[in-house]
């Protein structure tokens, strides 16, 4: 009993949650009045929604990749196996439900019915990512796209959507600078694994264009998605009302933002002329710090917002 749920936290990698969690909450710091939000059960249902939402993007992911993971992540491949090939699509099965049902919840009481086509686009990407004959993961371009805005920019525009039924461009701005930064970090986790899907003709961005080529990718989008949210962040705290001590704001995003972009060039600059096989030494070394740099730019960002709300609050 206790080993299958373990195996089911497993494969819902809950291990990304601290990560994902600021997804959520940007929006809404940027957005809302007050904290009195987070005592209704819109707060809770949305929060909810959002969470089945990238778990069972996770739980697709490591059915449809359980034979690739057996060699690199074999604990998400005994998961899977363990549980059940049948158990994991009954529990995805359930979840997309629970989130459709909170989804039409929250669309009757607010009034805003576009949750239900965000939530259904949400659950259709969540399948299409990994599994065929759609597997966009595997073609090239869509699987960059994907990241940018079914990991990042559309998650947080859903949010945005439960706090403010109108909500102007530069919060849109602000997914898409997210989306944009962070989609160029994770583009290091993608080289990881640049042999092996290339060995398996998984087409994925890295694939497509090569590996030192997707490496300056990564760099360019980590650090033009940063400068554009930096920007937007910091206009944000200006029109709130600017006090000095929100440089506090900025200073722990901007520490975050320069260590990830200098760590991403300097990987380029280490593999420029370099064996494959010598070049994937450097990229798996540099992988480790994936999780590292995903964190420390949403964490810093949503402190960012934080300021702003506190920038609001006391005007």
């Amino acid at each position: 009993m206790w080993q299958k749920i373990i195996w089911s936290l497993r494969i819902r990698r809950v291990e990304y949650r601290i990560a994902e969690l600021p997804i959520f909450l940007i929006p809404m710091f940027l957005l809302i009045p007050n904290l009195n939000v987070l005592q209704s059960l819109i707060f809770w249902e949305s929060l909810v929604i959002f969470l089945l939402l990238f778990a069972i993007g996770d739980l697709v992911n490591c059915l449809a990749d359980r034979d690739l993971d057996a060699v690199y992540k074999p604990h998400l491949t005994e998961a899977v196996l363990g549980l059940g090939v049948r158990n994991v699509w009954i529990q995805s099965g359930i979840s997309a439900l629970a989130a459709l049902a909170l989804a039409l919840h929250l669309a009757w009481t607010l009034q805003r019915w576009l949750f239900v086509p965000m939530v259904l686009v949400g659950l259709m990407l969540a399948y299409a990512y990994s599994m065929p004959p759609y597997r966009l993961k595997g073609r090239g371009f869509w699987q960059l796209l994907f990241y940018w805005v079914g990991l990042f920019a559309a998650p947080m525009c859903l949010s945005a959507y439960t706090f403010a039924a109108n909500f102007d461009w530069s919060i849109i701005g602000v997914a898409i600078a997210f989306g944009m930064m962070q989609t160029g970090v994770i583009l290091i986790n993608t080289a990881e694994d640049f042999p092996e899907d290339k060995a398996m003709n998984v087409k994925t961005i890295i694939v497509a264009l090569g590996l030192v080529p997707g490496i300056q990718l990564s760099g360019w989008l980590t650090t033009l998605g940063g400068l554009l949210l930096g920007a937007l962040l910091l206009q944000a705290m200006i029109e709130e009302g600017w006090r000095a001590w929100a440089w506090l704001g900025m200073i722990p995003f901007v520490i975050a933002l320069s260590f990830a972009i200098g760590e991403i060039f300097r990987l380029y600059a280490t593999i420029r002329g370099k064996l494959e096989a010598e070049a994937m030494v450097a990229v798996r070394h540099r992988a480790k710090l994936v999780p590292l740099w995903i964190t420390s730019l949403a964490l810093t960002t949503l402190w960012a917002a934080i300021i702003v709300y506190m920038l609001r609050v006391s005007t």
